[in-house]
């Protein structure tokens, strides 16, 4: 069995959380577009937005950590993120009609 301490855990669902955010706001902004006045408005808002958000987020995980844990809890982070991108594609992925 695998202990991990609770930081790392932390540190992994924080990343996903980051993941979460960025992709779900990706996704809402493709599904929206056609809604908008300005599309390339929105496009570079809802970008701006979520980069900030996500290296916000980064940023406070590298100021929480001490210099020989940095490069360990950035990258858990980053599997975090990409990880709940995985688990995004999955769950939003359009579902086969049944052949008639």
């Amino acid at each position: 069995m695998i202990h991990l301490p609770i930081p790392l855990i932390l540190t992994l669902v924080w990343g996903g959380l980051l993941g979460l955010l960025y992709f779900g706001g990706l996704w809402w902004t493709v599904r929206e577009i056609h809604r908008a006045k300005r599309p390339f408005l929105r496009v570079a808002v809802s970008y701006l937005l979520r980069l900030g958000a996500v290296l916000g987020g980064f940023h406070l995980i590298l100021q929480r950590a001490e210099s020989p844990q940095i490069l360990p809890l950035l990258l858990l982070s980053f599997v975090g993120f990409l990880g709940s991108r995985t688990l995004l594609i999955q769950a939003l992925r359009p579902r086969d009609r049944p052949k008639t």
